[in-house]
């Protein structure tokens, strides 16, 4: 039996008894259903909540690969989500540069930077009223969501197996090698970005795996120290970092010149990977 080091006893091993896989998976399917649900419909601060709803849907996503060929059918559930992330992925990308060009700015304490978050954050609010204009309270999405759970909730779940979640996990580690590969071969943009959409669903799915106790192969098994499993996330994190820093970079190049933005851009490239 091979050992998975997990997030909830860092620093640890552990065995994890043998349990049948399609209650938990069931519940944490559901679970997340609940959690984008209580996300849309926060009310109080949005656009942290959109982020959240997106995370959420992620980790859902990453959910359902590792049900394919596992005698469900969540093609279309998993495609409604898709369709949902998307349509919240101008909002969370709006939200996400206002917090990183804010924090560039603490840690510089340059006032230059006030100008730039100022156009961000009226560019945020405008792409919130105008998708809430369209969708108000999220009505439609919520609607979205509601049948995507009803999709999952009626699926077979007693018929889920160990065996196909194990091999689309490890199908998950050869698809992040393989992007890896083909990223550092050619260094286009498209490919990094596809090598971050793979080791974040490697991520997630690993986290998914030990908080369900899935057992991986011993090929795959973490290291008791959990190196492996920590620089996963520490490659997740800085990919997305830099993704969100370019996405920072693209629009203050496209701001009306000002005394401030050629410090401004001078700073964020100063975080940017070399293309």
């Amino acid at each position: 039996m091979s050992r998975l080091h997990c997030r909830s006893h860092p620093g640890r091993e552990h065995r994890c008894p043998q349990q049948k896989p399609a209650r938990p998976f069931r519940q944490r399917a559901l679970h997340e259903c609940a959690a984008i649900a209580a996300a849309l419909s926060s009310a109080s601060d949005p656009h942290p909540a959109i982020h959240s709803a997106r995370k959420a849907i992620r980790r859902l996503r990453s959910l359902l690969a590792l049900l394919e060929h596992a005698a469900l059918d969540v093609e279309a559930a998993d495609l409604g989500l898709k369709r949902l992330g998307d349509g919240l992925s101008r909002l969370r990308d709006a939200h996400v540069v206002v917090e990183v060009a804010r924090q560039l700015q603490e840690r510089v304490a340059d006032p230059r930077w006030n100008g730039v978050i100022r156009m961000l954050v009226l560019r945020r609010e405008g792409l919130l009223q105008a998708t809430l204009q369209r969708d108000p309270g999220f009505a439609r999405r919520l609607r979205v969501l509601a049948a995507v759970q009803q999709q999952l909730a009626v699926q077979p779940w007693h018929q889920l197996r160990r065996g196909p979640l194990r091999q689309n996990l490890e199908r998950s580690w050869r698809r992040v090698d393989k992007a890896a590969a083909r990223a550092k071969r050619d260094g286009g943009a498209a490919a990094v970005h596809r090598w971050r959409r793979r080791v974040r669903r490697l991520r997630m799915q690993l986290d998914i795996a030990c908080d369900l106790q899935l057992h991986v192969s011993h090929s795959r098994s973490l290291h008791a120290s959990g190196h492996r499993y920590k620089a996963l996330h520490r490659l997740s994190d800085e990919l997305g970092r830099q993704q969100d820093l370019r996405l920072l970079r693209n629009l203050v190049r496209a701001m009306p010149a000002s005394d401030g933005k050629r410090s401004v851009m001078q700073q964020i490239n100063g975080e940017v990977a070399p293309d």
